[in-house]
């Protein structure tokens, strides 16, 4: 069990690194957790400055009950964020967050992205949605685990799928993504944000008609389904 702990904090400290590296998130703005099991997640530790980060500092955190494992430091403070998406998306293997410019910028302003290229439905076939608002009970107890919970309702309102809609905007906030491991969510994220880019960028220049449903259908479903057959 410590063989498959310590590998999956690895791959956790590489993928946490990652969102520093592709420029994602600055100081200890963002996060990065990869599930072990059904019943484990490791995430990083609260405060540590992404640069500074060893292996061994990756806190297991019990998805059940959000517990830690023999740790003496401090789960992130969003750990209650990605232990209720873990125990309600049970597909998914790694969850991202980051305070990144362009993502935070549209969580900021309230509004999801719309899709309007290709580029965007190679990953998303929608537009990337956003939640609701906190209620003020809401952000004063349990906020952490109540952001998770905003996620949690906005998928079950719009009937979505964590695995065709890999990530969404958590508003006011910033962004979070998931995948099949820590790594793929980073990848997930990097998507977003590039997205998120375009569509600011768009948006400036202005546009007359948006995407027409059949090219999105082209890129979405042959990247994703059982017919697709196109990989980056």
């Amino acid at each position: 069990m410590n063989t498959k702990i310590n590998k999956y904090k690895n791959l956790c400290l590489k993928s946490n690194k990652l969102l520093i590296s592709k420029k994602l998130t600055k100081q200890t703005f963002g996060n990065v957790s990869q599930k072990l099991d059904y019943k484990y997640f490791v995430i990083k530790p609260s405060g540590v400055n992404l640069k500074n980060m060893r292996s061994k500092d990756m806190v297991t955190v019990e998805i059940s009950t959000g517990k830690k494992i023999k740790s003496k430091l401090r789960p992130s403070s969003d750990t209650e964020t990605h232990r209720i998406l873990y125990k309600n998306f049970s597909k998914i293997n790694g969850i991202a967050h980051a305070h990144s410019t362009f993502l935070t910028s549209w969580a900021q302003t309230g509004k999801p992205i719309p899709n309007l290229g290709t580029t965007h439905s190679d990953y998303w076939r929608s537009y990337i949605p956003i939640t609701d608002d906190l209620s003020s009970k809401e952000i004063k107890k349990n906020y952490e685990l109540n952001t998770g919970k905003a996620i949690i309702k906005l998928f079950n309102k719009k009937k979505l799928n964590p695995e065709s809609c890999p990530g969404i905007l958590s508003k006011y906030h910033g962004a979070f993504a998931w995948g099949s491991s820590a790594e793929d969510a980073v990848k997930n994220l990097e998507a977003m944000e590039f997205i998120a880019e375009l569509a600011f960028y768009t948006s400036i220049i202005g546009y007359k008609k948006k995407v027409s449903k059949y090219l999105v259908d082209k890129h979405f479903f042959r990247k994703h389904g059982k017919k697709k057959y196109y990989g980056q």
